[in-house]
């Protein structure tokens, strides 16, 4: 064995021999007579400091000893020697063959190895230990493999293979990692303790704002894709089909976007992957989990946070309508019963017409008998009858026949624009009306407002982490989020409010000062475009804001990891 890079190995460190589930402390230099005497097998539980408990036989220092007790030879003699003798029997040998089976040290540390010769002769060295990133066997090739118990590096040849990705440690027979896993779940445990210690606060608004700017190209690719979605629905604007079906595939495909990232990034970070790309990945496209499912992911949120409130918002509607109808049909029912108004019943006008030909028969009749008596007074004048000075009948029956026709009652007929419209009782009636509705649907649909506020972010966070649409409709999973949260929840709602008003001052300095680039017909194109851009980068940071809160209360949420 090439002896290059030895060390001594301290005899006297102090390691915790647990043996019939009694824990005793010992020198190391100490543990071979206890191997000797039989009181430490094999299979008994050592360890050193605060490391791990393994079994004994595992233990590169301790294992020519448990070699000879099992082979039946005499227990190797310990002892230590100083740097300068070690390195005079370097330079008289450069190579030294041992009669127990070759070992290996664990990853950084030393051991010491004894081999008795014919004369029982006692040659201590030490075993050589691999620089991380090399194999333990092959130190001139780099490692790919790290055994998840003994933590040995090995190459791509060492480790024996199972089954495909499945590989075996050729030390202590556990499994192996690759070197690329190991090393991710390294850094994965090393931001959990750093930032998973601290309880969710405003630190983690402020990582959540940077977080974006760690993956500039998904920001600036995801926000364009956004802003391209965002003005392709207001193609409805210049109506056909084509641009109507084209805006409602625009939409979609934004809702795709947006809620992608939010289950992305929450699923990432309650799984502890807080330095994962809050982008999905394309790289397997698939049309239902990459659009169709995220667009029922969004569906699910809007109607159980704001579903009450549109359903308060339709029934109010519908009754307003039926009110304002059932006001509208009495009002014109009185107007058909006037004379001369637009409304009036063309049957009263027929009859009224009716009446008004048999009254102008009456008196043509009356007008024929007054002329034959009015000749029949002038014959009698000539004849020198008494009558003398004829007496003219007045038409008094013309006048009753015209009276009975009056039949409108004083006041009732007004003309257009006699008076204001709040003077006409027929529009009394229809506002009063929609005032007796105003109240209670004004109470209901601001309770109904405020749930939807209230419940958003759980409902987001329910999408997130379940990936059911089942799940992200029902209240109950989202409530229970909210009780597990506690304190969390109530310091997500004001970061969100803290974003809705940070993200309404930049909307609005970004219309006034793009507010010379509107033009007629087709709006501000250039604000449009910015703002969308804007309304994505916040809607990225409200994701990480959400995904901190769920790492931190993974435990609580009982989440995998």
């Amino acid at each position: 064995m090439n002896l290059n890079c030895m060390h001594q190995t301290d005899n006297n460190e102090i390691w915790q021999v647990e043996v019939a589930g009694q824990t005793y402390e010992a020198p190391l230099g100490e543990l071979p007579d206890w191997i000797s005497e039989g009181s430490l097998q094999p299979e008994d539980k050592v360890r050193k400091g605060n490391l791990r408990w393994i079994e004994a036989r595992k233990v590169p220092a301790l294992v020519p000893f448990f070699n000879a007790r099992a082979n039946g030879t005499p227990i190797p003699v310990v002892s230590t020697v100083s740097p300068a003798i070690e390195k005079d029997a370097l330079d008289s040998a450069n190579t030294i063959e041992t009669t127990a089976p070759q070992t290996q040290a664990l990853p950084g540390s030393t051991v010491q190895a004894a081999v008795s010769g014919n004369n029982s002769e006692v040659v201590t060295a030490s075993v050589i230990t691999a620089e991380p990133g090399w194999c333990l066997f092959h130190q001139t090739l780099p490692s790919v493999y790290i055994c998840t118990k003994c933590k040995g590096e090995y190459c791509k040849a060492c480790p024996s293979s199972y089954g495909g990705e499945v590989r075996i440690c050729p030390e202590c027979g556990s499994l192996c990692t690759t070197t690329k896993k190991a090393a991710e779940a390294s850094k994965k445990s090393a931001v959990e303790s750093s930032i998973g210690n601290e309880s969710f606060g405003f630190n983690d608004l402020s990582r959540a704002f940077a977080h974006p700017f760690k993956f500039k190209p998904s920001l600036v690719f995801g926000g364009l894709m956004f802003m391209f979605f965002t003005l392709g629905q207001l193609a409805s604007g210049i109506g056909g089909i084509v641009f109507i079906v084209g805006a409602l595939v625009c939409g979609m495909l934004a809702n795709m976007l947006t809620f992608g990232i939010l289950a992305n990034t929450v699923e990432n970070f309650s799984q502890g992957r807080l330095d994962a790309d809050f982008m999905p990945g394309f790289d397997d496209f698939s049309l239902w989990d990459d659009v169709i499912h995220p667009f029922f992911l969004s569906i699910g949120v809007y109607i159980s946070s704001f579903g009450p409130f549109i359903l308060v918002a339709i029934i109010g509607m519908y009754l307003v309508i039926s009110a304002a109808g059932e006001q509208m049909k009495k009002y014109k029912e009185e107007l058909t019963r006037v004379p001369g108004t637009q409304f009036y019943s063309p049957d009263r006008t027929a009859e009224q017409s009716k009446q008004v030909k048999e009254l102008l028969e009456r008196v043509k009749q009356q007008n024929e008998r007054r002329l034959a008596r009015q000749q029949e007074a002038v014959q009698t004048a000539e004849s020198g009858d008494s009558l003398g000075k004829g007496r003219v009948v007045g038409p008094d029956e013309l006048d009753r026949d015209l009276a009975q026709l009056q039949e409108a009652k004083p006041g009732q007929v007004e003309t257009a624009g006699a008076g204001p419209a709040g003077a006409d009782p027929g529009f009394r009636d229809v506002l009063g009306s929609i005032l007796k509705l105003a109240a209670p649907l004004a109470v209901f649909g601001g309770l109904a407002l405020l749930w939807g506020l209230f419940y958003f972010p759980a409902a987001c966070a329910v999408a997130g982490y379940s990936r059911s649409f089942l799940s992200t409709i029902n209240p109950l999973v989202g409530l229970d989020t909210i009780r597990r949260l506690g304190v969390t929840y109530a310091m997500v709602l004001l970061m969100c409010l803290l974003l809705l008003i940070a993200a309404g001052v930049v909307g609005f300095a970004v219309q006034i000062v793009l507010m010379p680039f509107t033009l007629p017909g087709v709006g501000n194109l250039p604000a449009t475009a910015v703002g969308s851009f804007v309304t994505f980068f916040f809607w990225t940071v409200f994701s990480c804001m959400l995904g901190y809160a769920m790492f931190k209360s993974a435990d609580r949420l009982k989440l995998y990891r």
